[in-house]
């Protein structure tokens, strides 16, 4: 079995100096918890080691953070690195290391390969993660969740591109079939019939041959003879040889008009780019618009809501009316931005597309046409020599552009100019047209040259797009059928894998949830006839309720994808038993996070688990459930050195330490926290009635001497003595105790340490009778009119007979 012995960073993110997060205790392998407020560099651990599993971080790739940020910025992309050394027969060590020259491929050493073989499914998981999977109600998002903790991510990578190229073959595909269906057409206009094969277009080719006593033709390929030969009969024909060239170009002018204005488009966008620039350093923190709108969903859950959410500091106000005017100034900037990147991208759209209708229209070859239109041609020239610079200048991103002209340029009046005079050009060609067909024999015989050249290009055209649509479609069907058989397959590999764990999701959804009965039996329901479509299910009381959302709180969907994540890792890293949990129970109310803590207990104990969170009190509770694991406190952060860590001790650590140092006063007020804290999880758990103070601020005998009494009530026998009973006693004995519950936040009332150190070892006696190993106290319930008193898994029983002895 592969154990992590230890995990080195340096040089990344956040972290500068190396950071060593140790998972031996003792010199046995164990787990790490780790504490720090917003901002002092946790997350950087857990992005590493995505980089070490990906090379790769895919939540800061979604907000713009290329490979090139990775390295902590004061180290040049030297020295930067995550290397995790482990227990091991033949695996002790895997390096990644940043590579300057190739960013996006790090350096690794050891036995990297060896380690990636055991480590094939993401054991990682942010508090971003689970929120994206209860806030993103897109069934595909909650599909893409699914599919990267069940391990299928590069089949679902490879389903998108199959699509975007399907998408693109069909696109390609409809375009050549208007182009097919367009030589069609016009091979129909000018034959007069709805047949287009080769023996038609011989058969009206040889018509026109026979009129003017041109040898026939028996094949398509010797149409450029009759094409020739009718040629030379125009050229001796000066009127005919430039109404062919008229009607010629009057075929190109109709391809180039209409063309639309400009101007307009351009001066709407200068406004929209001087109203962006006038909010330079808004443009800059546009991406905390994301950050606002996620504070202003998990604002209203929090206990304290003057506590901010990213930076843990209070704030003086109204705190969600703050981050809320902040995400609307954000947000109309962002939708600005958006609409200025829109109409750019139609402009230049629109720039193109005059370019391309410039380039085939130029292509004009008659002296007689040029000559006639020179102004025309000169105009389209000026357009050209600074069409393309304004093109480039579209192309730039926003923060590129450090003003935007484009109104006056030279090239928009021509364009301007060009549509006024589009009618009266028009008129221009249809006139002379029509002045030089006055004559029969010259009309016909321009007609017949025209018919020619045109069926001659348009049936080329027409011969290549049928092989081309043909083969295309071919492509796309078979890409299709591949897609289609991929999606299946997914499908199937998402149906079973959470047939293969859907016990252990559900057993890991009840710990979490074992409070709502009526909720039970979470499963996941993939969406025939969508590709990438997924619900959840649930069972509420006996109607299974799909989707879950309608029965589900946020929290409670938080409990399911949570139990997802932590089946899949336990199911499928079999060899590598190791996860880690980035401040998850953010999601949690705090009444549910204490059972994230019994659940690794229960189900997790052959694990390492690496807990990362803000959260002081899950932090507490954390620690006071294992005190085998190692705990570390992030105090601080700086630019030059990165975090400030200490190993950490828990409260029953703390006091005896506090004690060891002849430390009462400490001591006695650390003692005294910690036992408010036990009594009021007890008080709960037994039921326990207490006085009510309307202040909400209760002295300890306010707590113990109820919770002491429920336990004598509940637990008396005739004739028995429990062995609780005794311990309370001798908790109680003289007046050490009753003075310590009265006087403990007094500082002038000093104990001393051996009264400290008595009051502690009691308690602890006591608490070793009442707290289980699944991390639990005993608690009071009654069933079927049967009352226990006993631990979360039951292996703790205050009912046991063996606790009882005779009364004296």
């Amino acid at each position: 079995m592969l154990k992590i012995k230890k995990i080195t960073i340096e040089n990344f993110r956040g972290l500068r100096l190396p950071v060593s997060v140790d998972f031996v205790k003792g010199s046995k392998a164990t787990s790490v918890l780790i504490y720090g407020r917003n901002g002092t560099g946790k997350s950087s651990i857990v992005d590493a080691w995505e980089w070490l599993l990906n090379f790769k971080i895919e939540n800061l790739r979604r907000e713009g953070v290329s490979a090139a940020d990775f390295p902590h910025k004061a180290s040049g992309g030297n020295n930067s690195y995550i290397s995790v050394d482990f227990q091991h027969a033949s695996i002790n060590n895997a390096t990644t290391t940043f590579n300057p020259k190739k960013i996006t491929t790090p350096t690794i050493a050891g036995e990297y390969n060896e380690f990636k073989a055991l480590s094939k499914y993401p054991n990682y998981l942010r508090y971003t993660d689970l929120n994206e999977f209860i806030c993103n109600k897109q069934k595909a998002e909650r599909y893409e969740y699914i599919v990267k903790y069940f391990g299928l991510e590069k089949f679902s990578l490879l389903q998108d591109t199959m699509q975007a190229a399907i998408n693109k073959q069909t696109n390609n595909l409809q375009n050549l079939q208007s182009a097919f269906d367009a030589s069609s057409n016009t091979i129909n206009a000018i034959t007069g019939l709805t047949a287009v094969d080769e023996a038609t277009v011989v058969k009206f080719i040889n018509t026109i041959a026979a009129k003017h006593k041109i040898a026939a033709i028996t094949t398509f390929k010797e149409a450029e003879t009759v094409k020739t030969a009718l040629q030379k009969i125009v050229q001796k024909n000066p009127v005919t040889k430039e109404l062919t060239e008229w009607k010629a170009f009057q075929v190109r002018q109709n391809s180039f008009y209409p063309i639309t204005t400009a101007k307009a488009n351009c001066i709407a966008l200068e406004k929209l780019f001087t109203d962006l620039k006038q909010n330079e350093e808004s443009i800059k923190h546009l991406i905390l618009s994301s950050l606002y709108e996620l504070s202003i969903k998990i604002i209203p859950k929090l206990e304290d809501k003057s506590k901010c959410p990213v930076c843990d500091e209070t704030f003086e106000g109204d705190l969600l009316k703050h981050i809320t005017a902040k995400h609307t100034s954000l947000s109309a900037l962002t939708k600005k931005k958006t609409e200025f990147e829109a109409n750019k991208s139609l402009l230049e759209k629109q720039f193109d597309g005059i370019s391309r209708k410039i380039a085939a229209i130029e292509a004009e070859s008659s002296s007689v046409v040029l000559a006639a239109f020179q102004t025309f041609f000169d105009d389209l020239t000026a357009i050209n020599s600074t069409l393309p610079t304004l093109i480039a200048t579209l192309k730039k991103q926003l923060n590129d552009l450090t003003t935007l002209s484009i109104s006056n340029d030279i090239a928009i009046g021509k364009i301007d100019t060009t549509i006024s005079n589009e009618a009266a050009s028009k008129k221009f060609v249809a006139d002379k047209i029509a002045a030089l067909s006055k004559d029969e024999t010259t009309k016909t015989l321009a007609q017949d040259y025209t018919n020619i050249s045109n069926i001659i290009d348009n049936f080329k055209s027409h011969s290549i797009n049928k092989e081309k649509v043909a083969y295309l479609k071919n492509i796309t069907d078979n890409l299709q059928i591949f897609f289609n058989n991929l999606t299946t397959y997914i499908q199937t590999e998402i149906q079973n894998t959470f047939t293969t764990i859907s016990a252990d999701v559900v057993d890991y959804f009840n710990v979490l949830e074992n409070s709502n009965p009526d909720i039970k039996n979470p499963a996941l329901k993939l969406l025939t006839g969508k590709d990438k479509a997924v619900e959840l299910e649930i069972e509420f009381v006996t109607e299974k309720i799909t989707p879950a959302f309608k029965f589900l709180s946020e929290s409670q969907v938080n409990s399911f994808g949570l139990a997802v994540f932590l089946a899949s890792v336990k199911h499928f890293n079999k060899d590598f038993k190791f996860f880690i949990l980035d401040d998850v129970v953010n999601s949690f109310d705090s009444f549910k996070r204490p059972r994230v803590a019994k659940l690794i207990a229960s189900k997790f104990s052959d694990f390492q688990v690496l807990m990362i969170t803000h959260d002081q009190i899950f932090f507490d509770t954390v620690q006071r459930n294992f005190p085998e694991w190692q705990r570390y406190k992030f105090i601080a952060w700086d630019y030059a050195t990165g975090p400030k860590c200490k190993s950490s001790k828990n409260y029953l650590e703390e006091i005896q330490s506090y004690i060891d140092d002849d430390n009462p006063i400490t001591a006695g007020q650390t003692l005294g926290k910690y036992l408010e804290w036990i009594f009021g999880i007890l008080c709960e758990n037994m039921e326990t009635p207490i006085p009510y103070r309307v202040e909400n601020v209760y002295t300890l005998s306010d707590y113990y001497n109820p919770l002491a009494k429920r336990f004598r009530d509940k637990l008396k026998l005739p004739n028995s003595q429990h062995k609780l009973f005794g311990l309370l006693d001798e908790f109680e004995t003289g007046t050490i105790f009753r003075n310590y519950c009265v006087h403990w936040k007094n500082e002038a009332n000093q104990f001393t340490t051996e009264e400290i150190d008595t009051i502690f070892k009691k308690w602890i006696e006591i608490e070793q009778i009442i707290f289980c190993t699944c991390k639990s106290f005993v608690h009071y319930e009654k069933i079927s009119n049967i009352e226990y008193v006993r631990c979360d898994c039951g292996t703790t029983n205050l009912k046991e007979q063996s606790l009882y002895c005779a009364s004296p």
